[in-house]
């Protein structure tokens, strides 16, 4: 083999293995950010008064031309759908697919972000301590 193709050849790889180097280091140690909002509920939906549940938010890959989707009035919209609907079963709000696990009369809901086409991921939990029906 001579020098221009061994160079050539060596182009080449370095070529392939910079166009997949971002996408390993993305899902090696893709960067977080964490969100914890207070998001206000309906009166008489939660035990002892409370009228407000909070709210974490865990995101991969942020990218700040989609920060809307775990803007403080997204996730609002997600956890008061929940909560002022009274769910425990699975439901779906602004992008979201949300699925509580029921102990007793608290809901332990998980959320995450459906159908993104970007490599952001987000993620969203909060716990509902509903107030128990009334006979």
């Amino acid at each position: 083999m001579n020098v221009r193709k061994i160079v050539a050849a060596g182009a080449v790889l370095a070529t392939v293995g910079a166009a997949t180097a971002p996408a390993a280091s993305l899902a090696a140690g893709a960067p977080t950010k964490t969100l914890t909002y207070a998001v206000s509920v309906k009166k008489g939906k939660l035990v002892n008064g409370q009228t407000s549940v909070r709210a974490r938010v865990v995101v991969t890959s942020p990218q700040n031309d989609v920060q809307d989707w775990w803007s403080r009035a997204a996730v609002g919209a997600v956890v008061r759908k929940g909560v002022n609907g009274g769910y425990e079963q699975p439901y779906a709000s602004q992008g979201y697919r949300c699925v509580p696990v029921v102990t007793g009369n608290t809901a332990r809901f998980t959320c995450k972000l459906q159908g993104a086409d970007v490599p952001t991921a987000v993620k969203l939990t909060f716990t509902a301590p509903f107030t128990p029906p009334t006979a």
